[in-house]
């Protein structure tokens, strides 16, 4: 069994976090092994909303993005059962269903910052940068985009990610709209070179049908007919639909629709009554090694792992007691 599948996984608490707030900056300080949440959230914690900083180092999984900024030490992110080093001055977009966990290189201090968006933000942001190439850029790059600044340059976001989360503890109103300046200045101009109108790697724009049918698709709720029901919906001939998403996302309408139905799958393997086959089968897959060898190339553990993984650490997290 890999690391990745011996690391258990978390789901931050997703449910109150997008109930009670759309964005976030979180803190923290990694030395000689421990770690550390250098902000606190006293409006969140009254709520029940606790986030354990340890849990930063196993892998998991969200519905929200996190925009994650090194400025001093190193750290080795596994992201979909890949690993790098970042070095200081790293910026991660860690898309939605990227699954990925942070681990310290050595004892040397490390400090980052991590700006959390709901998807209703992201997709507010998007709208109003008004840039497809920043839209394409985020979502269809093999892995989490991933720049490096220069120092001076990733102190200032630092700071601006620390005067967020200083507000955020004594006004929350007003640290949402500054966080979400701040997320529009880091996708306006660090997923877009300065001055032009393409994204970093040269990838033509796709038309508007095409986007739009795409964004449809992403809104079904049963995924069992998908592929057959992508054709039926587009106007143009099957063969010309394949080419274009090929063209344009280099990926075939069959790829895109297993990875919606894979982010269903990870949805319902956190439920200790459901059943991998079924699982499986009421998301449309062939087969259950299908299923199997899909989700292990998209997130580098097994379905049955995954989802044995989930029951462990629900057994071990205390529940929260509800609201009063």
């Amino acid at each position: 069994m890999s690391g990745i599948e011996e690391a258990l996984i978390f789901t931050v608490q997703q449910d109150r976090f997008l109930a009670e707030t759309s964005t976030a900056v979180f803190l923290y300080l990694l030395q000689d092994g421990e770690v550390y949440a250098m902000n606190s959230f006293p409006h969140l914690q009254k709520l029940g909303f606790l986030l354990d900083a340890e849990e930063i180092g196993t892998s998991h999984i969200h519905e929200f993005t996190e925009i994650i900024l090194l400025v001093k030490g190193q750290l080795i992110h596994d992201i979909n059962g890949v690993r790098r080093r970042l070095p200081p001055g790293a910026l991660v977009f860690v898309r939605p269903y990227d699954l990925h966990r942070l681990l310290p290189v050595d004892a040397e201090r490390t400090v980052f910052a991590s700006l959390v968006l709901t998807a209703s933000v992201i997709h507010d942001l998007m709208s109003y940068l008004c840039n497809p190439a920043i839209t394409h850029r985020f979502n269809t790059a093999p892995e989490a985009p991933c720049l490096h600044l220069p120092p001076d340059e990733a102190r200032d976001f630092m700071l601006e990610m620390e005067k967020v989360s200083n507000e955020q503890a004594v006004a929350p109103q007003n640290s949402m709209l500054m966080a979400r300046v701040l997320a529009a200045r880091l996708f306006a101009r660090l997923l877009l070179p300065a001055g032009t109108g393409a994204a970093r790697d040269d990838k033509p724009l796709p038309p508007m049908w095409l986007e739009r049918l795409r964004e449809k698709a992403e809104q079904w709720d049963s995924l069992v007919h998908a592929t057959s029901r992508l054709h039926a919906i587009c106007r143009c001939h099957p063969s010309h639909l394949c080419k274009c998403f090929r063209h344009y996302y280099d990926e075939t309408p069959t790829d895109f629709i297993n990875r919606l139905r894979l982010r269903q799958a990870v949805r319902r393997l956190k439920d200790p009554e459901a059943k991998v086959a079924a699982i499986a089968a009421e998301l449309g897959f062939d087969s259950l090694s299908h299923f199997h060898r899909l989700f292990k190339r998209q997130y580098g553990i097994t379905p049955a792992a995954f989802r044995k993984a989930c029951i462990d650490l629900s057994g071990r997290r205390p529940v929260a007691e509800p609201m009063s």
